[in-house]
């Protein structure tokens, strides 16, 4: 397929192009971005067409809507916001000044390992740690939108742009409403959960998704499924008797619901939990954060889907 008139190979890729991309990334929009670099909207465009003519192909498409990333530019993102990362850091130590460091983490995922975890941050890069929540809408915790420079995730993930070191694992369990029949079981097979709602993850990342939704269990016979956008809803969604769901057996611990009883799956069926950064940050305070963990961190992978 011939590369149209308005993208040119070989034109330099420039840091303001890449910054331009990733802040319309994170903005969904080019009126946000610019917004967010106070700049103006035109040469917000003019910076990013620079980026996608040195691509060759679009990275965003445009829309009424603002604008949302092509596959070309889904795959990228996570090298373009590891660059914008380590320019930023970069600009704070010439300046005398070490920047702080943010933690994504969603729900329970870290559990009781989550103190640890941050004091070992804090050890080994001497610099403040921000947490920040995030819910199912994306599951990489900021790492793909270049907003957290860690984070503490429930795999398995999509994107092969980030690599995991597995903290933690515990056993999986289903949250049913007290006083459901199930929720007298001591532990639950597949053969038990048939013909019922689901409460499941609204989610853009399909195998971290499916993870948690009933067919990984072999579960085929679903009365019906309802969406959730986050830990909270899903239990009181639960807690209401519109379904059932998919979850860890520490939930119960880190998210106590009145109306909420975990009953454990039946078997050797488990889930994990993993530090996760993005594969192209090279930058030295990670290689030492990782090194203080890698001590701490048991054997295993993250499960297959």
């Amino acid at each position: 397929m011939p590369i149209a008139d308005d993208y040119h190979l070989g034109v330099d890729i420039t840091l303001p192009a890449v910054r331009a991309f990733v802040a319309v990334a994170r903005a969904g929009s080019f009126r946000g971005a610019a917004a967010a670099l106070g700049v103006s909207q035109p040469t917000v465009s003019a910076a990013v067409r620079r980026l996608e003519a040195a691509a060759g192909r679009p990275l965003l498409v445009r829309d009424r809507d603002g604008a949302r990333l092509t596959e070309l530019g889904a795959g990228v993102l996570a090298h373009a916001a590891a660059v914008t990362a380590a320019a930023d850091e970069f600009e704070a130590l010439l300046a005398g000044d070490a920047p702080g460091l943010t933690v994504g983490f969603m729900g329970e995922a870290a559990g009781t390992r989550t103190s640890m975890l941050l004091g070992a941050v804090r050890r080994a890069s001497g610099r403040d740690v921000r947490l920040r929540r995030f819910d199912f809408d994306d599951p990489s915790c900021g790492l793909l939108a270049g907003t957290s420079d860690l984070a503490v995730v429930w795999p398995p993930l999509t994107d092969d742009a980030l690599d995991l070191m597995v903290v933690s694992a515990d056993r999986r369990a289903v949250a049913v409403p007290a006083g459901d029949p199930l929720s007298r079981a001591s532990a639950l097979g597949p053969a038990d959960l048939g013909g019922r709602v689901w409460v499941v993850p609204r989610s853009p990342d399909p195998v971290w998704r499916d993870f948690r939704s009933p067919g990984s269990l072999g579960v085929t016979d679903i009365a019906g499924e309802i969406g959730s956008g986050a830990i909270e809803e899903t239990l009181e969604l639960v807690a209401a008797g519109q379904g059932i769901a998919l979850l860890s057996q520490s939930t119960d611990e880190h998210y106590a619901r009145t109306g909420v009883v975990f009953v454990p799956l039946s078997g050797d069926r488990r889930c994990t939990v993993a530090l996760a950064w993005r594969r192209a940050d090279t930058r030295p305070v990670l290689s030492r954060i990782l090194a203080e963990l890698r001590g701490h961190a048991p054997a295993g992978h993250p499960p297959a889907p």
